[in-house]
């Protein structure tokens, strides 16, 4: 298994438009509504986290893992890859070779953390297995 930076694969774009495409809009956190495929370029020509990439096992792309500057980690893995331990192994290979910003007080937690859409009941179930735990709830108005 490897990672490969988004920022640096020509065609992550369309890799990620797709595993975006897969996720159930009550999944969503950053966005209300589907993006369009140029809405999704000019994200990611933002460069929105501090790590991006595409998850690489078995000669496929199975997912994707970012990491923003608050030690957020997100991790997504296709349908089809689901259940065979990718997500777990993407994200122990990230914490094994990456360490979080140092902690700001009242801005940036010195750990790693998982922001979680409040019914993705399997991201929360995910991060549990590996360790993370709960530790706020945000809400939106």
């Amino acid at each position: 298994m490897r990672l490969d930076s988004v920022y640096s694969l020509p065609r992550a774009a369309r890799i990620l438009y797709e595993l975006l495409a897969e996720r159930p809009a009550e999944n969503f956190i950053s966005h209300e509504k589907m993006p369009s495929m140029d809405e999704h370029e000019d994200f990611i020509a933002s460069n929105p986290f501090r790590y991006w990439y595409l998850v690489y096992a078995e000669g496929v792309y199975v997912g994707a893992l970012e990491c923003t500057e608050l030690n957020e980690i997100g991790v997504a893995i296709f349908k089809r890859f689901r259940r065979k331990g990718y997500g777990a192994q993407a994200l122990k290979l990230f914490i094994e070779t990456h360490n979080p910003l140092a902690a700001i007080p009242a801005r940036r937690n010195g750990r790693w953390l998982a922001n979680i859409a409040t019914h993705n009941i399997g991201s929360k179930l995910f991060f549990a297995n590996a360790g993370f735990r709960p530790i706020q709830e945000t809400w939106q108005l």
